[in-house]
């Protein structure tokens, strides 16, 4: 979805009604390669309309894309849903118009694509921890030879039990540091 900044501005009475299927998967692959393993066409609904030389967007996203569990690095299909909000400017004295929790981009050439500001929203919009189905039904950690993954509440419980005891390699080193009166 590009489009001319100048021809934007023709729809100041009536907004741009945007209802279009995009196919970003290969540019997704690309520039996310290890937190995007396969994507479904994006389907995005909503306006674009300008005022008062500016340009106004907001678009509804949705997708279904394939990334790695955050535990166990299993494939993972997670349904992406989310809004967009943007307002694009020429004139950076444009942006004292507008709240400072509204996101304004500021461009510097005729020519706007759409597609970026999609691709960022839907990876911004993709969880830290992101678990396939079986991982969250067991609650199992990952572990292998003298490691294992715990939970926060684990780790908070193990330091309750004792909180004097270090748990790190150099633990050992905390006693050279004492000073001996």
């Amino acid at each position: 979805m590009k489009w001319h900044f100048t021809e934007l501005q023709n729809y100041k009475q009536e907004p741009l009604q945007i209802d279009e299927t995009l196919d970003l998967k290969q540019t997704m692959l690309e520039k996310f390669p290890d937190l995007i393993l396969d994507m479904q066409p994006v389907h995005v609904k909503g306006f674009i309309q300008a005022d008062q030389g500016d340009v106004m967007v907001h678009l509804h996203i949705e997708t279904t894309i394939k990334t790695p569990s955050s535990r166990s690095l299993v494939p993972v299909d997670f349904p992406i849903s989310t809004d967009m909000d943007e307002i694009y400017i020429q004139e950076e004295s444009h942006a004292d118009r507008y709240e400072d929790d509204e996101t304004i981009i500021l461009i510097d050439q005729d020519m706007v694509d759409f597609d970026e500001a999609i691709m960022e929203y839907i990876v911004v919009s993709i969880p830290m921890q992101v678990l396939s189905k079986a991982e969250q039904e067991n609650d199992e950690m990952p572990s292998g030879k003298d490691w294992e993954v715990i939970s926060e509440d684990d780790y908070a419980a193990k330091q309750a039990e004792d909180p004097e005891a270090k748990h790190t390699p150099l633990a050992g080193l905390a006693d050279l540091l004492k000073d001996d009166e």
